[in-house]
């Protein structure tokens, strides 16, 4: 039956080709226009390489520490990193981050450019997944120890040696002599977590990490990560790292204490608002997100209702006809939506791809112009279901009251073409 009524809805859809192509424009146009909201959250928040895990991270962002003195609101030093985050026990990996921009060049060059450059520790590798080119990342004993050791972007590599087969090749960062261990992809600025040209050990890097007395060598310039085994050990891992946050302060000298404010915070809540200084709103995300597509799949519904009215005009001998031979408004209602199904379809898909070709077009205006967009950045099963479902849900909206209508027009009525 389905197969009879999109065959029917084929042969309509070339007889009006006019008021199927609005249909179908109408139809593209607030899909593309929907699929741009989630496209760009996707570019943001979604699970990507190298971050393929951010649904399985709780991000500590924030740190206050409160001395005699005064209030310092920034990040922690590695002694907040040690004692309160690898103590942890019951997370897959915990890497602490820092980033920092400093010049690098070759051994006896004069000249030099600026990269960013990520410190950072050994489990770093293990809570995001790059692509080497050649080498490894480095080892937990070149972290443990301090070697100046590398990994590189394929960028870096080639503009610093002229080639991806770098492993063992050495350039300065800052004049401190570096040995290349691994090459690996360049990463796209969205991934900000893992983005970098360089990353080393951060106990490598030279006056990364300057003791502050004043407030009990606690302040610094590290983030950290959390990687839990499944998103349902999250709130074990908070109650372990509150123990182990207490346990430190009470080691720390008289009024001096270590908060992390709103931090961790999941990849969900950072979605909604968190940023570890407050807290997410989810009422007012809703709010605005839901408010925003709602607009933009009523407004251009309303048209399309109007046109499908129209042309269900002329087929109300028809409905009239099949309701005189005992049709159910039920199945009449389905063979509607059917129908406008085929032309939701192909207008949905006409809108994904166009949703594409904006963002690309648009980039620096939507995301940032810095912002390198890949494959398996944009078209994931993620996406292709909410172009679905939205294809969807405008295909009910915009059909709806037209099948309702048709469904329960009196026989007298509909046999004589009347209103």
């Amino acid at each position: 039956m389905i197969k009879l009524y999109l065959k029917q809805a084929w042969h309509l859809l070339k007889e009006n080709r006019l008021v199927s192509g609005l249909s179908i424009a109408g139809t593209a146009l607030s899909v593309a226009a929907v699929m741009q909201i989630i496209l760009i959250h996707q570019v943001n928040f979604g699970n990507y390489a190298p971050e393929v895990n951010r649904f399985r991270c709780l991000y500590v962002t924030s740190t206050q520490v409160d001395s005699p003195q005064s209030r310092n609101r920034g990040w922690m030093g590695s002694r907040v990193v040690k004692e309160c985050f690898y103590r942890l026990s019951i997370p897959e990996a915990v890497t602490a981050i820092a980033s920092v921009t400093v010049s690098l060049n070759l051994p006896n060059q004069r000249q030099f450019n600026k990269y960013a450059v990520k410190a950072t520790d050994a489990a770093f590798w293990q809570v995001f997944r790059f692509s080497f080119l050649s080498g490894t990342p480095f080892a937990e004993s070149d972290w443990q120890s301090g070697l100046t050791r590398a990994v590189v972007s394929e960028k870096v590599a080639r503009d610093l040696f002229g080639t991806v087969n770098a492993v063992g090749r050495t350039f300065r960062i800052s004049s401190q002599e570096y040995t290349v261990c691994g090459v690996v992809k360049d990463v796209t600025k969205a991934a900000d977590n893992a983005y970098g040209d360089v990353w080393v050990p951060y106990t490598s890097l030279q006056g990364l990490d300057v003791p502050n007395p004043d407030y009990a060598d606690c302040t610094g310039p590290f983030q950290v990560i959390i990687l839990a085994h499944s998103s349902n050990d999250f709130e074990a891992i908070r109650a372990e790292m509150q123990k182990t946050v207490v346990a430190f302060n009470a080691s720390l000298p008289e009024k001096t204490e270590v908060n992390f404010v709103q931090s961790p915070f999941s990849q969900w809540e950072r979605v909604i608002g968190a940023d570890g200084w407050s807290e997410p709103d989810l009422a007012g995300w809703m709010k605005n997100a839901g408010g925003l597509i709602a607009f933009l799949l009523l407004l251009p519904a309303l048209n399309i209702i109007g046109i499908t009215l129209t042309q269900f005009r002329k087929r109300r001998p028809e409905i009239g006809v099949r309701k005189a031979f005992g049709a159910h408004s039920g199945s009449l209602v389905w063979q509607v939506l059917c129908e406008n199904l085929l032309v939701s379809c192909i207008g949905g898909v006409i809108g994904l791809a166009f949703s594409f070709v904006i963002l690309s077009v648009c980039k620096s205006f939507l995301v940032s112009a810095t912002t390198e967009l890949t494959v398996g950045m944009l078209l994931n099963p993620f996406t292709v279901f909410s172009a679905f479902f939205f294809t969807l849900l405008l295909n009910l909206l915009s059909a709806g009251i037209p099948a309702w209508r048709a469904a329960h027009t009196p026989i007298v009525h509909a046999l004589h073409d009347m209103e």
